[in-house]
């Protein structure tokens, strides 16, 4: 078998009850092996072909030149492109839930910032690593419909946040309590730092960006609208009560 991917260390499992482990265990069968690996270097076939021409550049074709495997292998376990790309982004959903929930399990006392600063490293540590990957991908996670096994996922790593707010202060985590406002700020944080990357990777890392990207989650945290502030009429520029 021929190909040029090295074996993924990041792996997780999730599909055809195939484990793809984070790092070999010592004794396995060879056929569930090869099976591991096989299914490990399509799906960092099909990032690295992401990466290279977009998505509407994926074919199965080209995911199979770069494992380095036939065609047939591909079906074996996609039965189309839309089907690896749904894989990829399962297992990087998986990846970031895993740093996130690592990053958090003893959240810091509250005031100080400092959950706020983990989640930032967190998501620019998974960004900065592969950022057009993630743009794609970011799409994907967004777009999943609420009953699919991504958007399942997405809502357990909305849950695993919102959960350490909650138990950092209960007003913090009735900030994320609606799909709305964890929307708009799960966006708004990856958004910055996937420019960031993209634009200003030499940001990463210093104290003047990381102190901005926490000012934006806690000031979206701690501010919140009086019901009965004045707002904009749905047509023209109005004021209406609210």
């Amino acid at each position: 078998m021929r190909g040029d991917v090295a074996h993924s260390t990041r792996s997780i499992s999730f599909m055809h009850g195939v484990s793809l482990p984070t790092s070999p265990p010592s004794r396995r069968r060879p056929k569930q092996a090869r099976a591991e690996f096989a299914l490990d270097s399509i799906l960092e076939a099909a990032a690295r072909t992401l990466e290279a021409h977009g998505k509407a550049g994926l074919t199965t074709q080209r995911v199979a030149d770069t494992a380095g495997f036939s065609i047939g292998a591909i079906y074996q376990y996609f039965p189309n492109k839309e089907g690896l790309i749904e894989a990829l982004a399962r297992r990087e959903l998986e990846r970031l839930t895993a740093m996130m929930k690592e990053a958090l399990t003893q959240p810091a006392p509250f005031g100080t910032g400092l959950n706020a600063r983990r989640i930032m490293r967190v998501v620019a540590a998974f960004i900065g690593d592969r950022p057009r990957l993630y743009g794609i991908l970011r799409a994907e996670w967004a777009e999943a419909a609420p009953d699919t096994p991504v958007g399942q996922g997405m809502r357990r790593y909305f849950e695993l946040i919102a959960g350490t707010l909650n138990r950092e202060s209960p007003e913090l985590g009735k900030r994320v309590g609606s799909d709305e406002a964890r929307f708009v700020l799960f966006r708004a944080i990856s958004g910055v730092l996937l420019a960031t990357a993209q634009e200003r990777p030499h940001y990463f890392g210093t104290d003047a960006f990381e102190d901005e990207m926490v000012r934006l989650i806690l000031g979206f945290l701690n501010y919140d609208l009086s019901q009965d502030m004045p707002r904009l009429a749905r047509e023209g520029d109005s004021f209406t009560s609210a």
